[in-house]
């Protein structure tokens, strides 16, 4: 079966700055990927590079099967994504906004109203679908993007730190109708520095260190090490691995 995301052997320098260091992976449907880093591990420009936004010194990116720097218009029909900093149609309405992205995703115009009336529904904004997205607050437009980015149902959905600043209820339902987006053969990447959000979330654990991969634990790997007693939680695994385990007993302090 051929993987949603195959990552191989990616490198991305900005100077002399190696951002990402020979990164290989690949995710499967029904995976929700949790990408963990400190700020500056390469999370971002992985995200970038595997949504086209950014090329890549050396190594492949495919999604789908499709090469994104060979056919960046047909891997684009298979994902949605949202960037840590948004870039949205401020002078569209939310409805708007996403009708269009059901139009250029070639959603027949009947299902498209239907979803997104869905959509509207798992954000709360029913009652903001007729504002400019432009008079949004912070969380609404990061849940607009979100909306944007599940429109037609992409194979992959990539996140980046796409739940700052939305309130529990929100975090709460998005989270839930995630895990059951993958369940459907889907799946998921996504970054954040919420690590109890991901624990909850997520099936597989990938943990960058200085642009490479340093741990790829699955939920089962995971939880075996959090049953031990020097790495409690997934924020005590990822000190470890990340080489901050001095950080460990000063976390336990507070």
């Amino acid at each position: 079966m051929t993987p949603i995301l195959e990552i191989k052997e990616v490198t991305k320098s900005f100077g002399k700055l190696k951002a990402v260091d020979a990164l290989s992976m690949t995710i499967r449907g029904g995976e929700c990927v949790a990408f963990i880093g400190q700020n500056g591990a390469g999370k971002s420009t992985t995200m970038r590079s595997i949504a086209g936004l950014s090329s890549v010194d050396s190594g492949t990116i495919k999604i789908c099967g499709v090469d994104i720097s060979e056919d960046p218009v047909e891997a684009r029909r298979h994902f949605g994504y949202v960037s840590q900093e948004l870039d949205l149609y401020s002078y569209l309405t939310g409805e708007e906004f996403l009708m269009l992205v059901a139009q250029i995703r070639g959603c027949a115009p009947d299902a498209s109203e239907r979803e997104v009336d869905q959509l509207l529904d798992l954000c709360d904004l029913q009652k903001a679908r007729k504002r400019l997205i432009r008079e949004y607050s912070g969380g609404m437009a990061r849940k607009i993007a979100m909306a944007g980015a599940l429109v037609g149902k992409p194979e992959l959905v990539i996140l980046d730190e796409s739940f700052v600043g939305l309130d529990p209820e929100s975090t709460y339902k998005l989270g839930k109708y995630l895990k059951s987006y993958v369940s459907e053969g889907r799946a998921i990447l996504i970054s954040s520095h919420i690590l109890e959000m991901l624990h909850a979330m997520c099936s597989r654990f990938f943990i960058l260190h200085h642009g490479a991969c340093v741990a790829d634990y699955s939920l089962e790997a995971l939880n075996a090490l959090c049953a031990s007693s020097e790495t409690p939680d997934l924020t005590s695994v990822y000190l470890q691995k990340t080489g901050q385990s001095d950080l460990i007993g000063i976390s336990r302090s507070f």
